[in-house]
């Protein structure tokens, strides 16, 4: 029902975005002022701070959705890689929802994110992690029905844990799995993690997920395969993924 409503506000939001690549529109209620919200200077990355924790942000409408995992008082979401649409932008403080508009009126030129990386090893097929990635072809896919995934990603960094998950295609899909496999043979992102669930129904999927973060753990749902389609953690996979 709220995100219903949210829709409906939204039209009014979008009328004041045209001629504009990305528009963002705070949220004034004095109930949000807690949480301090706006676009860096590129408008790329969207900047939130709170005395609170910050627990997640999602990002959606109706064909969409991306949720970061904070869990910390200040976080900067990037929201450049994001695909032309109106999105309501949820920041959930405690039980506090915060809602805010964003309008990405153009695509913006995809961003270089193969990271350099001194590996520890010569060949990546070589790591003790090749033995997990026992996935089927996407592109076997491809003369059917376009598939969608949904993709939790969780990197851990110097300053912390960085934890997304969001609804992505094919090509996104196999980008991030060959990515990951390179991660997996260096030292310094070797306990990188990526989960891909393949999706029936997205748009059920979605209002299912928005209400209950861990809805993807589900242990069976006529929605999504809840066997991981791809899982870089053998301790919770590799027993799945060894029948496939």
């Amino acid at each position: 029902m709220i995100k219903n409503f949210c829709l409906l506000l939204f039209i009014l939001f979008s009328s004041f975005s045209f001629g504009q690549v990305v528009v963002f529109q705070k949220n004034d209620n004095s109930d949000a002022r807690e949480l301090e919200h706006s676009l860096n200077k590129n408008a790329d990355s969207l900047i939130l701070k709170s005395e609170k924790i910050i627990r997640q942000v999602d990002i959606f409408n109706e064909h969409y959705m991306q949720t970061v995992m904070v869990n910390g008082t200040e976080s900067k979401i990037d929201v450049g890689n994001l695909p032309i649409g109106e999105f309501i932008v949820q920041a959930r403080l405690g039980r506090k929802r915060i809602i805010m508009y964003l309008v990405n009126n153009e695509p913006i030129e995809p961003k270089v994110e193969e990271p350099k990386i001194v590996t520890t090893t010569s060949k990546v097929e070589h790591s003790d992690h090749s033995s997990i990635l026992g996935t089927k072809k996407l592109t076997k896919k491809r003369d059917t029905v376009r598939s969608l995934y949904w993709v939790v990603y969780e990197k851990n960094t110097t300053s912390g844990t960085y934890k997304s998950m969001s609804m992505e295609n094919e090509e996104e899909v196999s980008r991030m799995i060959s990515l990951n496999k390179l991660e997996l043979s260096t030292e310094i992102a070797k306990n990188n993690t990526l989960l891909v669930y393949e999706v029936y129904n997205t748009s059920k999927f979605m209002r299912k997920q928005l209400r209950n973060a861990t809805y993807f753990k589900s242990s069976e749902s006529n929605l999504f395969n809840v066997v991981p389609y791809y899982a870089s953690d053998t301790s919770k996979s590799i027993n799945k993924l060894v029948n496939n």
